[in-house]
């Protein structure tokens, strides 16, 4: 919690880099909850541990890379919800608007509400995401100024812009450095987001802050300079259509109504396994996977990039059983439904899984390659060179004739692979490489992660290019 009077929660999550925020009045303790998941329990439990009551709930704009939880608090709660107005309602509204009417309110550029002593002003923000809003929150009787920007001014940068929306994205970021400099900012992401670039920094941050210190701010003046600074942005995920597709359903299940993950044992496990359409995600260490991991699983340890990670490499029509260790399930399921993975058909342990008499199961092929061997396979041009890295990695270097596909979006490129090739697969230094291998696999490619990712191979003076010869040279 912040140390000012204004009450002020961060609700993190992450395996998703995101934040929501609950904000309450300081005297009446009526709070409103912003950008959340969905996960109304865990939303009112933090509500009640501080001590404020719920009042209502807000979203900046429809997100891309979470399920939103705004239609399943107002189901589970009495409360009632803003959302932008400046873009077309959800089709869950839509389809029964008389049941939401009363409830929610669409807000447009300028408009206020208050809860409690708190008093809250739309800024129309669009460029990340259309029709998207910033919240201007003043306590007058403390002097105190914060503002939610959702995706669009982020700590030390900004969020992506949608494609032909740089100006508007411009445009929205003068409108916010207009703001007070002791105005708070309160950002939908930290470090690690898809939705843009930034650089995590302890604590809050403010106006006066990010004009000093954020590099895309510092160029809203110039056009060019501007496409310059944010040039460097994440590749947007191709799963990301997938759930702005389910936030704009008739309805998405809510959590309470889907089954909780089963444990399995060794039948039921091989059972479902030989099952088509069912994906075992394999969550142990990368040697122990090697070893005995099941042929055509997915190798996702939980670490902040698993969310992405298994909404990037599942399908919609496929279902998914974990092995993982017993202290970890409901960190897994919830961060597989955040993303909307539902169809989860249990989990087994790890000692269990152990256990299995392997002979009688297929074992994954995911193998290494010697960055020599790799080097000789390349000079016979017996090889498709897979680069998983960001873009931002890409333009530093890389290993010449390698195509780009990020982790985010291998999936959705697979057509460009070639089938009658082996594929080498690498990365900064290995992991990445190592789950793009084990998906590519699952889909009938012949590949390798090569030892050690790209730069044991630019240091062994193997070809690159997109380098500053200069530096290559040393």
């Amino acid at each position: 919690m912040y140390d000012f009077i204004v009450i002020v929660r961060r609700i993190t999550e992450p395996t998703i880099a995101q934040c929501a925020y609950l904000i309450a009045c300081p005297r009446t303790r009526r709070a409103l909850l912003v950008d959340p998941v969905r996960d109304p329990v865990r939303n009112c439990e933090i509500a009640k541990t501080i001590g404020v009551t719920l009042m209502a709930v807000l979203e900046t704009h429809s997100p891309s890379d979470y399920l939103s939880g705004v239609s399943e608090m107002l189901c589970a709660h009495s409360v009632r919800a803003f959302l932008s107005g400046e873009t077309a309602p959800p089709r869950w509204y839509s389809t029964d608007p008389n049941r939401w009417s009363r409830r929610i309110t669409f807000l447009k550029d300028g408009d206020t509400f208050e809860v409690g002593d708190l008093r809250a002003h739309a800024i129309l923000t669009p460029g990340h995401a259309s029709g998207a809003l910033s919240i201007w929150i003043e306590h007058p009787q403390s002097g105190v100024h914060v503002v939610l920007t959702g995706d669009a001014l982020l700590p030390g940068g900004a969020g992506r812009a949608a494609e032909g929306d740089e100006d508007h994205l411009r445009d929205s970021l003068r409108r916010l450095s207009k703001l007070p400099d002791d105005t708070v900012v309160l950002a939908g992401h930290t470090s690690g987001s898809f939705c843009g670039r930034a650089v995590k920094l302890p604590g809050e941050t403010t106006l006066q802050i990010e004009r000093r210190f954020n590099r895309v701010l510092q160029t809203i003046d110039c056009s060019t300079d501007f496409a310059r600074s944010c040039s460097n942005q994440p590749e947007r995920p191709t799963y990301f259509a997938g759930i702005e597709r389910m936030n704009n359903s008739e309805r998405t299940p809510w959590l309470h109504e889907l089954d909780g993950a089963a444990e399995l044992d060794a039948d039921r496990f091989l059972q479902l396994v030989s099952i088509p359409r069912t994906v075992v995600v394999d969550t142990r260490p990368w040697n122990q996977f090697t070893l005995n991991g099941s042929a055509g699983s997915l190798h996702l340890p939980l670490d902040r990039f698993f969310a992405s990670m298994i909404a990037a490499a599942v399908r919609v029509d496929e279902r998914v059983v974990f092995i993982c260790e017993p202290t970890e399930v409901s960190e897994i399921v919830r961060a597989s439904r955040l993303v909307g993975i539902d169809r989860i058909d249990g989990w087994i342990s790890v000692a269990q899984y152990a256990a299995l008499d392997h002979e009688i199961m297929d074992l994954s092929e995911v193998d290494e390659i010697a960055q020599h061997a790799a080097h000789a396979l390349f000079d016979r041009r017996e090889c498709c060179i897979i680069d998983v890295r960001t873009t931002a990695e890409w333009l530093l270097g890389r290993i010449a004739g390698a195509r780009l596909m990020t982790v985010s979006q291998i999936s959705d490129q697979l057509s460009a692979i070639p089938t009658d090739q082996f594929v080498i697969v690498y990365c900064g230094v290995g992991a990445r490489s190592t789950r793009a291998c084990a998906f590519l696999q699952r889909r009938g490619f012949r590949c390798a992660s090569l030892r050690g990712g790209y730069w044991p191979w630019f240091g062994r003076g193997f070809p690159v290019e997109g380098v500053d010869q200069q530096i290559a040279a040393v």
